[in-house]
């Protein structure tokens, strides 16, 4: 189904952007000093895929609906059902065998008005608080911008529910300069507060950021959408490095269009430009769910064709030929298999996560699973861990966490 829609306007440039968003805002205006409050921390100077291999960085998990989670516009950690995150979660995560977390955040509702789009620093100390966590369990650490850039569809009618909205940045030239702005400000904010921080922690510059339509649609009507996700992928790069500090030479993660496997490794996906280091620090993510009908809506029970092995091989061999093989890492973001309660799915996800996370490893990628806590109710259930206390959720859980393990060790 075609649902593109073409810009109303020529899309500006980085330099543009770059140029009219420090001439508009004072990027030293209101930025929590964090150069008493953390010590700057060791950095690695290697490369980023000899950071993933040196750590073993083979398997990770998603701290999903927590501090992402959301309601009326305002980021709140419980509000999607989770509890606080803890030390026992991230502890139980590193002893079941996971080596890196991503926790992804939501900062709208935290966020003042323009032109400074001040970040309240009460905020910025939970996710360093959890971050904190994190580290201590010992495990890499990814951040990002998550339904901040939310947008959905419902009968035909498509809202956005954050403000980073690529239907705004599309509409005009304004749009996409207002957008831009508020983008590249809470970046730098961000970066300047955990510049301080270690080679463990990453940052990842947005998540599946698209039009409505979840990247449908062939290559060439995704390109309008395509060059803005690149042009604020070079934002982000600009804006962290010029914030100094360990920033100079942090890992950034890298998203293409709305995280879609064949928008990442399409043409029309651009890796930004890179002056902060000239080891390669940057890496490229997807989020790979399929097939949809098994792996997020729940209504087909089986998997493991030829057919459905050799789309799992074919999807994933042309990251390693693209990026691994040229020295760039790339992680799954996101990945897994719901819960079905129906008999013999169990073993059936096993087998799916098995072979998605081993095929993984082969091409070099890093997967990460979506947990969303979520195991009752009508939703998408991927709960493995008990929140409060680290521990698997069930013994079918603990299955499937040591399936994926042994897929990659």
């Amino acid at each position: 189904m075609n649902h593109f829609f073409r810009c109303a306007a020529p899309l500006l440039t980085v330099a543009m952007l770059a140029c009219e968003s420090v001439n508009s805002t004072n990027n030293e205006a209101r930025i929590p000093d964090t150069e008493n409050e953390f010590s700057p921390e060791a950095m690695a100077e290697s490369d980023a895929l000899s950071y993933f291999r040196d750590k073993a960085l083979n398997l990770g998990w998603n701290l999903g609906n927590t501090l992402d989670a959301h309601s009326g516009g305002v980021s709140n950690e419980t509000v999607w059902g989770n509890p606080k995150a803890n030390q026992a979660i991230f502890n139980g995560i590193k002893a079941a065998g996971f080596d890196v977390v991503r926790i992804p955040v939501t900062w709208m509702g935290h966020i003042g008005k323009a032109p400074d789009y001040h970040i309240e620093e009460q905020f910025l100390k939970r996710v360093a608080e959890v971050v904190a966590y994190a580290h201590k369990a010992g495990l890499a650490v990814i951040i990002n911008l998550h339904h901040d850039g939310s947008t959905e569809k419902k009968n035909n009618v498509v809202s956005d529910n954050g403000w980073l909205s690529i239907n705004q940045a599309r509409k005009s030239e304004e749009g996409m300069r207002q957008v831009s702005a508020q983008f590249e400000r809470v970046w730098t904010q961000i970066a300047v507060y955990f510049k301080n921080f270690g080679d463990y922690l990453i940052f990842e510059s947005l998540n599946e950021v698209h039009d409505g339509n979840w990247g449908w649609g062939t290559e060439s009507e995704q390109r309008p959408q395509y060059e803005i996700v690149n042009q604020w992928n070079q934002l982000f790069v600009n804006a962290v490095r010029k914030t100094g500090g360990n920033n100079t030479g942090r890992f950034l993660v890298i998203p293409g269009y709305c995280t879609v496997p064949k928008h990442t490794v399409a043409g029309y996906f651009k890796l930004p430009q890179d002056s902060g280091n000239t080891a390669n620090k940057l890496i490229v993510t997807f989020h790979y769910y399929d097939p949809y009908e098994f792996g997020i809506a729940g209504t087909r029970q089986e998997w493991g064709s030829e057919a459905d092995k050799n789309k799992v091989n074919n999807d994933f061999a042309p990251f390693k030929t693209k990026f691994v093989n040229n020295g760039i890492p790339v992680i799954i973001g996101e990945s897994g298999a719901v819960l079905q309660n129906k008999s013999g799915h169990e073993q059936t996800r096993i087998a799916y996560l098995a072979y998605v996370y081993g095929k993984a490893h082969e091409n070099g990628l890093t997967p990460i699973y979506w947990d969303n806590g979520s195991i009752t109710g009508g939703g998408e259930k991927f709960g493995l861990f008990n929140r409060q206390t680290g521990e698997p959720n069930s013994e079918g859980s603990r299955g499937i966490i040591q399936a994926m393990v042994n897929a990659v060790k």
